[in-house]
């Protein structure tokens, strides 16, 4: 089986490297504090207790607090300082590290899977950089803390789902946070690994079908026959056989060469108050507001609206709908429309405290049929009005226009554009 794997094999030096509980860290930073003895938290305290936190410290990490959670669920015993998120900061702090991996490599060469996460190519660069790729990477996690004082932990590989599984799985661990796998190291690294949803590209979902099919840990996978895993999960199985093998042909130069396309566009928020039936269809209006200007900037209409509301923690539960519609839509008005029809038909007055509205579906404009029992004209004079605001805005922000209705209190549309990613700048 190896030797019928090896042509699939490809041999690169790629380092992945990950800033450690980032937007916490870079608080610790500013303010001069130990991110592993300080028990700090990025979230916006101002707005209850029900507020989703943003980041813990890795302190907090350590004693088992997740990453994610909201602020009533923080250990009582703790004296947690809470910091406001600053993603102005953050997206400066993460541009500035960016800025030390382009000392070593060109921009071609690194991929950006997130704000504190970069796949680095060396292979072109070894005779540049003769020393092993550990001590190469010792190097570069020294140039981070000097200049910025964040830490990081890197996963080294042949390709960049050994770099990644090298990461996750075994530098977090390490003293020295750093981690090289090879293809020699994968019957006795990577197949051990369980539950499958500790292995990059399986989720929870999936781990669970994978369960019923008798799969426990990632070498029951790659000893199964790949026919198998292909026709029950299609092209995706296959895949996924095949990184249980550690391999990935994919190369970091080729995601320069195309952009993702998306195929669903969506948004949400947690609410801080309880809303009801009177008030939540004005929040319905500014989302889809939002969504439309999204659909429009890329030429894209939606024939999928899905709306999901979360209820109040006391009372439990929720409510997701979809609907289907025969004609492609991209106005904020109509979006809000089949929200209400999911709201009206669905909605029995419970507590909410989080939405969500996704639009899929997408068609391009041109491939648009007419609807001959709408007003044409007076739809292209809508479309033609809100593209008007949606240049104003570019231009001159998000608040330079809005509707009128965002003026009432329980209104969120002025809070929330003037924040990047549901927080301040």
């Amino acid at each position: 089986m190896t030797d019928d794997l090896e042509q699939y094999r490809i041999y690169r030096n790629i380092l992945v490297i990950d800033l450690k509980s980032f937007y916490a860290s870079v608080e610790c930073a500013d303010a001069g504090l130990d991110p592993f003895k300080t028990p700090l938290v990025v979230a916006d305290i101002a707005r209850g207790k029900g507020t989703i936190c943003l980041a813990v410290s890795p302190y907090l990490r350590a004693k088992g607090v997740p990453g994610r959670l909201r602020v009533f669920d923080l250990p009582k015993n703790e004296k947690i300082i809470f910091k406001k998120p600053r993603m102005h900061r953050y997206l400066e702090a993460s541009a500035k590290v960016v800025s030390i991996y382009l000392r070593y490599v060109s921009k071609e060469d690194i991929h950006i899977y997130s704000v504190d996460e970069c796949f680095l190519d060396f292979t072109e660069y070894r005779k540049l950089y003769p020393m092993p790729l550990k001590e190469l990477a010792r190097k570069i996690l020294d140039d981070i803390y000097q200049e910025t004082k964040l830490f990081a932990t890197v996963g080294i590989g042949p390709n960049m789902l050994m770099a990644k599984l090298a990461m996750d799985i075994e530098a977090k661990k390490n003293k020295s946070q750093i981690a090289e796998w090879n293809y020699e190291d994968v019957p006795y690294k990577l197949y051990a690994i369980t539950p499958l949803s500790k292995m990059w590209g399986i989720g929870t979902k999936t781990e669970v079908k994978l369960n019923r099919m008798g799969f426990r840990c990632v070498g029951d996978i790659a000893k199964s026959d790949v026919e198998i895993m292909k026709k029950r999960f299609g092209v995706l199985g296959e895949e996924l056989w095949y990184h249980t093998h550690g391999i990935d042909m994919s190369l970091i130069q080729d995601k320069k060469k195309y952009k993702a396309l998306s195929k669903s566009y969506g948004i949400g928020q947690v609410l801080f108050t309880d809303y009801y039936r009177e008030t939540a269809p004005q929040l319905f209006l500014e989302m889809s507001d939002e969504l439309s200007s999204r659909l429009r900037a890329t030429e894209k209409y939606a024939s999928v609206v899905h709306l999901y509301l979360g209820y109040n923690q006391d009372f439990g539960g929720g409510l997701a709908h979809q609907v289907k519609l025969d004609t492609p839509i991209n106005l904020g008005s109509d979006i809000t429309d089949k929200c209400m029809d999911i709201f009206n038909r669905y909605y029995h007055d419970e507590p909410i405290r989080n939405i969500g509205i996704s639009l899929s579906g997408l068609v391009s404009k041109e491939g648009i049929q007419l609807n001959l029992f709408e007003d044409v004209t007076k739809k292209k004079k809508e479309e033609k009005l809100f593209d008007t605001m949606d240049e104003i805005k570019r231009k001159y922000g998000k608040n330079a226009v809005r509707r009128a209705s965002t003026e009432l209190d329980y209104s969120t549309a002025k809070s929330r554009n003037e924040e990047i990613g549901g927080h301040r700048e």
